[in-house]
């Protein structure tokens, strides 16, 4: 049977413990190691970069000045031991450099025990008073609460309450879709633009699965998106690729049909089916076929 503590202890040092417990604490750590990049790298490098993902045991770092790349790419091993020695343990054997054209968005987090992003106004909240109406409504709010509880809730409301108000007083701004806190000038926070992004995946994919061939201008045109619009193209080259290598995959382990070598054909060409020889496809076919030599599927 678990063994419970029923010392009361605060929320902050409990939920270190309940993720390890739960084998959720690497991940936790490493969402951390993204967010206190400057504390990890220097304010120097994190002007310039961020950390975009972990993936395959390597930190993939998103370089925003290509002057910085190279200097970066010096760091490697140091930046390994760095970001290895603030998540505690060996979560990653290398690093890998992409270019990114900005920052991402900042969004503020509230945990339940009071952390939040660098961005947070702590200044402000310091001398913020909450008004006579504020605090009657959380009193009473909270009036049905257990003797030893409802202190103790009533004080996070209050602090809730203030950062809150701190936000606002110093321009932050919040997301009009779901009201989580931003940096000013933000319009949608991470969240919803990720959600937006991969609503627009699927819109894209739908098109794709019926017409392979249309090029990101004529899809463009379908979803009534204009042409230029940077993220939209990313999402129809990430999706275009992915189909590519899912369909290269099919004809190197052969287990693809008369369709899927069509269709790998017009999503490499963007010609549709009878602007293609069958030679052409033949052709194709052969060079991602298995060989002895087992080149990678994903190496076209």
């Amino acid at each position: 049977m678990e063994e419970r503590s029923l010392k009361l202890e605060k929320a902050g040092l409990a939920i270190p413990k309940v993720l390890e417990h739960n084998r959720l604490l690497l991940p936790y750590r490493m969402y951390q190691a993204k967010r206190d990049w400057k504390e990890i790298a220097g304010e120097q490098i994190a002007k310039y970069s961020y950390i975009l993902e972990f993936k395959n045991k390597e930190a993939v770092i998103a370089v925003t000045n290509p002057v910085y790349m190279n200097y970066l790419f010096m760091y490697k091993n140091k930046i390994v031991e760095e970001i290895n020695s603030y998540v505690g343990h060996r979560a990653i054997a290398g690093v890998r450099f992409v270019k990114r054209g900005k920052q991402p968005v900042r969004t503020v987090y509230e945990t339940l025990d009071g952390e939040e992003e660098a961005v947070c106004p702590k200044e402000t909240i310091s001398q913020v008073r909450l008004d006579d109406a504020t605090v009657a409504r959380i009193r009473r709010e909270t009036a049905h609460l257990a003797d030893g509880l409802r202190e103790k809730v009533v004080q996070l409301r209050f602090a809730q309450a203030k950062r809150r108000r701190a936000y606002a007083l110093e321009g932050f701004v919040q997301c009009p879709h779901c009201g989580r806190w931003m940096a000013p000038g933000e319009k949608q926070c991470i969240f919803c633009r990720s959600a937006a992004h991969q609503a627009l995946k699927r819109k894209i994919r739908s098109l794709l699965d019926g017409m392979p061939w249309l090029s990101w201008e004529a899809l463009a045109a379908k979803l009534q998106l204009p042409p230029q619009e940077q993220a939209a193209k990313q999402a129809y080259n990430e999706v275009r690729r992915n189909l590519i290598y899912t369909y290269i995959e099919k004809v190197f382990y052969e287990y693809d049909g008369a369709d899927d070598d069509l269709i790998l054909a017009m999503l490499i060409t963007r010609r549709v089916p009878g602007e293609i020889p069958p030679k052409f496809i033949e052709n194709l076919v052969a060079k991602y076929r298995r060989k002895e030599s087992h080149v990678s599927p994903s190496e076209p």
